[in-house]
């Protein structure tokens, strides 16, 4: 027992010996380079204590705690190497630097010209002579956009026989159920005419068109989703590039001319003739009410004398709540103007509505000879 108490007393005195020394090696560490300092604002060291050459164990915190007397030197010192990416990691052979470098360098010397008084005439010349114009080879187009314009929608109509002398896609290169850009397109269609170098719509075709009072089949709604240029006509099959896909382009769909319209705006046009006709279908998926900006088939085209930029305005009566209509007026509720035509029908969009429209309501095109106002 009196054995085990003598080295545990040992121990002890040795440890706390061990201390005092290590505080008394300190000490002396600070207090010699305080002395080098002049001064307990900062360490001055000479140009051979700057610099530390690592070797196998040292770290940025123990160096610190060496040469400046406190390791939370670590951030500062580091600042001044750049070359260490990492802080925690040193390695054998890496220099350390202490201090910053006395005198940054500039990276590039060049030279600078002065002028001297008198030296170059430097005042504004009267007179500038047609060499030292600068000219301008051509012309400057500019166009005016026409007031109350709209641009060609993508949505439209294509007549039944259109739709027949169409070529169709019927299969591709790529292993994809939606094409893209310049993918190969393999069109087949006994009526279609392609003509290579030509550039094509392509057409997603939607829901029939039939006549809101006769019944008779005026065509196909569409919706234009994507460009096709014919890279080699072929008596059956043609093959096509596709150019631009507006919206996801599959098989099935159909190639046609593009609109004469296509990419600009139309602008209103002066209505040369009078016409009555109908709305006959809307454009998209919209079944119920229309409104501003939707499109819709009327049953007036080329050859009644339509054009794109002439306007129709569409009428309705009756009593919205009792559903009465004998012997109450007409009222015009909107206005439509021609965005494409064809043949026996057209394509107009609603530019002005006070109240909505539906398949069927009566529109009239009055001979003006003047620009149409919307």
């Amino acid at each position: 027992m009196n054995k085990t108490l003598k080295t545990s007393h040992d121990f002890l005195h040795g440890l706390i010996l061990t201390l005092l020394l290590g505080s008394v090696s300190h000490e002396v560490r600070a207090q010699d380079l305080r002395l080098k300092a002049g001064s307990d604002s900062g360490v001055t060291m000479t140009s051979e204590e700057q610099t530390h050459l690592v070797r196998s164990g040292d770290t940025l915190w123990d160096l610190c705690g060496e040469y400046l007397n406190s390791s939370w030197y670590w951030p500062k010192v580091w600042s001044y190497n750049p070359q260490l990416t990492n802080p925690h990691w040193i390695y054998p052979g890496n220099e350390v630097r202490f201090a910053p470098v006395e005198q940054q360098l500039p990276v590039e010397i060049s030279q600078v010209t002065t002028i001297e008084e008198g030296g170059e005439d430097l005042s504004i010349p009267g007179k500038i002579s047609d060499a030292e114009l600068v000219q301008m080879v051509g012309s400057i187009q500019t166009h005016r956009v026409a007031a109350d314009s709209v641009w060609m929608s993508q949505s439209g109509f294509l007549s039944k026989d259109l739709v027949q002398r169409s070529g169709q896609i019927v299969s591709s290169e790529e292993e994809a159920v939606l094409l893209s850009d310049f993918d190969n397109l393999y069109v087949k269609g006994d009526e279609a005419q392609l003509s290579a170098g030509e550039r094509y719509a392509i057409y997603r075709v939607g829901r029939k068109i039939r006549h809101p009072i006769s019944g008779k089949n005026f065509g196909y709604a569409v919706n234009l989703v994507g460009l096709a240029e014919v890279t080699r006509a072929g008596e059956k099959v043609s093959t096509a590039r596709l150019v631009r896909a507006i919206r996801p382009v599959s098989r099935g769909d159909i190639l046609a001319p593009l609109p004469k319209n296509y990419g600009r705006r139309v602008a209103p046009e002066a209505n040369k003739v009078s016409l009555t006709g109908y709305v006959m279908e809307t454009s998209g998926d919209i079944l119920g009410p229309l409104g501003e900006y939707n499109l819709v088939f009327v049953d007036k085209g080329s050859k009644h004398g339509v054009v794109a930029g002439n306007t129709f305005k569409v009428y309705q009566r009756g009593d919205r709540y009792t559903k009465r209509t004998a012997e109450l007026p007409d009222e015009v509720v909107a206005t439509l103007m021609v965005m494409n035509v064809h043949e026996e029908a057209s394509t107009a969009m609603v530019v002005v509505s006070a109240r909505e429209i539906s398949v069927g309501d009566r529109v009239e095109m009055t001979s003006e000879g003047v620009t149409a106002q919307l």
